[in-house]
């Protein structure tokens, strides 16, 4: 069975009608732990959870093991629960291959067996394997797909964090929050919880989130851009030596830099065009669930001389090329690389 929609997983955990199988899936870490744990403690509860529920790491995994555990009856229960997270199906062995595709031929009802799949690269539409594990666990159980959610449900979810917390939030500010930290489930509510720690109570101001949130890494290269078009070096070393001092390699750095001249650049050439419109930008080149880099583009690209983005995406290339082809040091050539972008801005003043 496909779970199309988180209602019907919650309604099987609420009524306690569990299926011997789950897959966990998706982009959304935060959802995938979230539920993992509804399901534990509403199949197994306090009672005897020594005994029922076992819970294996598959970095370390034994499927001979596992096979144990799901195959023993419960203890003084009605069911015994068993989670394997991360579960690395491409990587099991032929051996272990077969004790799980048995399990899955025959899966036991006393249990709830929990597989939880971290790797971004388990794409159905393109891994054989992921396409096969799904299938089996949809002929024996319930597969659930956790992608990421739409803003209107994250605007959602941060707002009740933020009223449990006893405060407040504007849809305005939680947009302004998911572009600064990232749309990320798992960052964003840890990000709220130290907010809503600093501000205590009643409403969530902008000086809130920036005294207390960490920019995620694209929010902070969009920034270093802006200055490097801006002519302010200082600035732009500023920024790359924090990025450094995080242990970034300077080969990230230069890639998602290259990233963000390029969206301006694409943002410039459809004004120029008159396809300037948000939407139009977003359909045509698959910016889909990034609307806020193609606002932000669109907003700040007007300031910049379409020739200096060509020429600066085509010198970031080069530089890419030289960073994993040569012997120097990388940091120095992020720096040399800053100096000649800003050379390349100011002839277009």
């Amino acid at each position: 069975m496909m779970i199309e929609q988180e209602s019907q997983l919650l309604a099987q955990i609420k009524s306690k009608d569990f299926a011997p199988v789950y897959l966990l899936y998706g982009e959304e870490q935060y959802l995938k732990e979230m539920y993992c744990k509804k399901m534990i403690d509403a199949a197994v509860g306090d009672s005897f959870s020594e005994f029922n529920l076992h819970q294996f790491d598959g970095n370390r995994l034994d499927m001979e093991q596992v096979a144990a555990a799901v195959e023993s009856m419960p203890f003084m229960a009605e069911r015994r629960c068993v989670v394997v997270s991360p579960f690395l199906y491409q990587s099991l062995s032929v051996k272990d291959r077969e004790i799980f595709d048995s399990l899955m031929s025959q899966p036991v009802e006393s249990t709830v067996l929990i597989l939880v799949i971290n790797d971004p690269e388990f794409l159905p539409k393109k891994n054989p394997k992921a396409k096969k594990l799904i299938a089996q666990v949809d002929a024996a159980g319930v597969v659930v797909p956790l992608e990421k959610r739409s803003k209107s449900d994250m605007t959602k979810f941060l707002q009740k964090k933020a009223q449990l917390s006893g405060c407040s939030i504007s849809r305005e500010l939680c947009q302004y929050l998911m572009e600064r930290c990232d749309d990320d489930m798992m960052t964003l509510s840890n990000e709220m919880e130290k907010i809503t720690a600093y501000a205590q109570s009643g409403e969530i101001c902008r000086e809130h989130i920036d005294a207390v949130t960490v920019k995620a890494v694209d929010a902070r290269i969009y920034d270093l851009a802006k200055a490097i078009l801006a002519d302010r070096f200082d600035r732009a070393i500023e920024i790359i030596e924090d990025l450094l001092y995080l242990r970034y390699q300077p080969t990230v750095i230069l890639s998602a830099l290259s990233g963000a001249y390029l969206d301006l650049y694409i943002a410039k050439t459809a004004l120029e065009a008159g396809k300037g419109q948000a939407e139009t930008v977003a359909k045509d080149f698959d910016y889909r669930g990034r609307d806020f880099v193609v606002r932000n583009s669109l907003r700040d690209c007007r300031k910049y001389h379409l020739n200096a983005l060509r020429e600066s995406i085509a010198y970031l290339a080069k530089m890419d090329w030289q960073m994993k082809s040569s012997r120097a040091d990388n940091g120095i050539l992020l720096e040399q690389s800053v100096a000649k972008l800003l050379l390349i801005a100011r002839q277009y003043d």
